[in-house]
């Protein structure tokens, strides 16, 4: 079994090939035989944009970045927080590596960010409606299936919510 570290705030050098790593880790859980070739493109989007996202987490204070090294201190995994909305935050992007899936990573990155973010505040994410894997796996995390989501993608997401504990 591949080995992780624990999981710890992003630094800047953690994501200088982060470009490769995120298209290794969303293809082909992205990818579709219904694509058109617009949604195609914008899986490819993510690809593109990733670094950004990675940058900002680590830049603006309502967001955050949590990851997971691997062999000789490579990024096995990361997800972001995006707390621009205080009542609700968001998992923006929860990312692991092909290699590190089904060694528990994914679990260890979600249970940090749900930490983060306290019991006592609802949580949501979307996800690609047809990736089937992910929405199991956010199920057993304590999301549940809220409908299609609201949003620009061009391939639709589902929205998933945890409600807030009531103390």
């Amino acid at each position: 079994m591949t080995h992780f570290s624990t999981v710890d705030r992003g630094r800047a050098t953690d994501f200088d090939n982060i470009e490769d790593f995120v298209a290794s880790a969303i293809f082909p859980a992205f990818d579709h035989p219904d694509l058109t070739d617009e949604q195609r493109a914008a899986n490819e989007r993510v690809v593109r944009i990733s670094r950004e996202a990675c940058e900002s987490a680590i830049e603006k204070e309502w967001r955050c970045i949590f990851v997971a090294r691997g062999e000789e201190n490579q990024l096995a995994g990361f997800v972001i927080v995006d707390e621009t909305n205080p009542e609700s935050p968001e998992i923006d992007w929860l990312i692991v590596g092909p290699k590190y899936h089904g060694t528990g990573l994914a679990q260890a990155l979600m249970t940090q960010a749900l930490e983060h973010i306290g019991s006592t505040r609802e949580v949501h994410l979307t996800v690609i409606h047809y990736n089937a894997r992910a929405i199991r796996f956010y199920e057993k995390c304590g999301f549940r299936d809220a409908g299609l989501a609201a949003t620009a993608h061009k391939i639709p997401h589902r929205l998933m919510l945890r409600a807030a504990t009531v103390l």
